[in-house]
C-alpha cells in the first residue's frame, strides 16, 4: 500500500477531483492547482484520472497540462505512463513539453504513435 504526501493541500485537490459531486467549476479549478505539487503517489493519482476521463475531457486536459508542468519542472517523465496518453491530453502534454522541456518528449519509431 502507498502511503499517502505529507502535502496536506495535494490530497485535497485530488480529493475534489475524485468527487463525483463536485462542481465541475470547482474541479477544473483544482485540476489547475496540481502542478504546485508533485510526487509518486500523486502522479499515480492524476494517470488515474486521466485513465477514468479516457484522455478526453476538458477536466483530462486541464491535469495533463498540470502533469506536463511537473514533468518539466523535474526534468523527468513517466516513461511507462507516457505510451498511454492519447487525444486531447497527449495534445497538452506535447505541447507543454514543447515549450518547456523538449528534450524530455520520447523520440518514437516511425509508425509506432499510440491511436488518438
Amino acid at each position: 500500500m502507498r502511503s499517502q504526501p505529507d502535502d496536506v493541500v495535494a490530497v485535497q485537490l485530488l480529493a475534489i477531483l475524485n468527487d463525483a459531486d463536485a462542481p465541475e467549476g470547482d474541479q477544473l479549478d483544482a485540476a489547475m492547482d496540481l502542478e504546485d505539487h508533485s510526487g509518486a503517489w500523486f502522479e499515480q493519482e492524476i494517470f488515474k484520472i486521466l485513465r477514468r476521463e479516457r484522455f478526453a475531457s476538458v477536466l483530462a486536459q486541464v491535469c495533463a497540462a498540470a502533469l506536463a508542468g511537473i514533468w518539466a519542472r523535474e526534468g523527468r517523465i513517466d516513461r511507462d505512463f507516457f505510451p498511454e496518453l492519447r487525444r486531447t491530453a497527449l495534445d497538452e502534454v506535447l505541447g507543454i513539453l514543447g515549450a518547456r522541456a523538449p528534450h524530455l518528449i520520447p523520440r518514437e519509431p516511425e509508425g509506432t504513435r499510440a491511436p488518438r
